[in-house]
């Protein structure tokens, strides 16, 4: 009798010790960062699971959304065994999850939706430096690695996001090869990427040439070294683009507007922001302007933004950005990338040209651009 009471009494300060625990059951320990090709290959892992993660695949999507995105992980061959420190992979809350998967799933967190993992027939090699090699191969061959089989209906969604790891500044060709399968012209397509600290590069131009989107409001580009805390990032861009809670808000997210240089009449858009909202309050507004580095045209304007919609900038551009800049106190319409993407200061998009950009090539080093609303 006194050993099964002894027995019990053990089982119960077990008990009470995993109880008291500091540490949540099956939360990660150790945190990690992916080693990927500088500016050829990124996307490295996460080191914690969205938020609500278990929520991450409703019953029934009734806003018509699709999160697709491509990312190592789900299309790599690594070793059943592969070390968390290696970064390779990271476990969190008894998943793996890459960068881009892990921004996908704080964006359905958000607006709802369906995920979709766009996966090669092919593994890619985990091998950094083949990797690197394969891509530009795929590259320069144009090659569109076949995709498996999958039941995804494009029909049924009227929004749809791609995301990606950006390699060598372009969307890998796993990507295109979706694009290419599905049909999505006349939808709105929404592009997100991480990457290793150079930016979308030519990613977004090339997600709405291929996908023939109707809209393509602003895209978001994370460093893959804040993800891990990016969900307020995350929830500000989608506010800012009008998708949220479900809701696309497509009809008011853009306001058509026009950018006349001389004789040469230009379309675009202005985003539905507070920021920009704001700024076209001052339209038609005409800025003297001055082109720098081939990739922009920037100009000083006599108007101070509310500090509260100075949100949402970063040091990198997409080709037809029309952006505000609050340290130079200019707006800026950047129409080309160039060998160094990465600004030295911050600009907040507030709008874009949707015309042919190749006209600022051939304008003089000053020019006065009007913006007004279209009529």
């Amino acid at each position: 009798m006194k050993k099964i009471w002894i027995s019990l009494l053990s089982l119960l300060l077990i008990f009470s010790i995993v109880g008291c625990s500091s540490t949540p059951a099956n939360q990660p320990t150790e945190s990690s960062t992916e080693k990927e090709p500088s500016q050829a290959v990124t996307e490295e892992p996460s080191t914690e699971q969205p938020e609500s993660s278990e929520v991450a695949e409703p019953e029934e999507n009734e806003n018509n959304i699709l999160i697709a995105y491509f990312s190592r992980w789900g299309n790599t061959d690594y070793p059943d065994d592969v070390d968390a420190t290696t970064s390779a992979s990271i476990v969190a809350d008894g998943e793996n999850y890459g960068t881009t998967e892990y921004v996908a799933r704080l964006i359905q967190n958000q607006v709802g939706g369906d995920l979709h993992l766009i996966q090669t027939q092919d593994k890619y090699t985990a091998d950094f430096d083949e990797l690197r090699d394969v891509n530009h191969d795929e590259m320069a061959n144009g090659y569109l690695p076949p995709l498996t089989e999958s039941d995804l209906d494009i029909s049924q969604y009227d929004t749809v996001f791609i995301g990606y790891p950006v390699w060598a500044t372009e969307v890998p060709q796993a990507v295109l090869s979706f694009l290419n399968e599905y049909d999505l012209s006349g939808k709105t397509v929404v592009p997100f990427c991480t990457h290793d600290g150079y930016g979308a590069g030519r990613s977004y131009s090339t997600i709405q040439d291929a996908s023939h989107a109707a809209q393509s409001p602003e895209g978001l580009a994370i460093e893959a070294k804040d993800v891990p805390s990016a969900k307020d990032t995350v929830d500000a861009w989608l506010e800012n683009i009008g998708i949220t809670g479900g809701s696309t808000g497509s009809e008011s997210a853009e306001t058509a507007i026009t950018i006349t240089i001389g004789d040469t009449v230009l379309d675009g858009v202005i985003y539905d922001t507070a920021l920009a909202q704001e700024i076209k309050e001052y339209f038609p507004l005409t800025i003297s302007m001055s082109g720098f580095g081939g990739r922009e045209y920037y100009g000083g304007v006599d108007f101070y933004p509310a500090d509260e919609n100075l949100v949402g900038g970063g040091n990198t551009f997409n080709d037809g950005d029309i952006t505000y800049c609050e340290a130079h106190h200019n707006m800026a319409i950047f129409y080309a990338q160039t060998d160094n993407p990465v600004l030295s200061v911050d600009v907040i998009p507030i709008g874009k040209v949707t015309s042919d950009l190749s006209v600022f090539e051939t304008l003089d080093s000053r020019a006065e651009i009007t913006f007004s609303l279209a009529e």
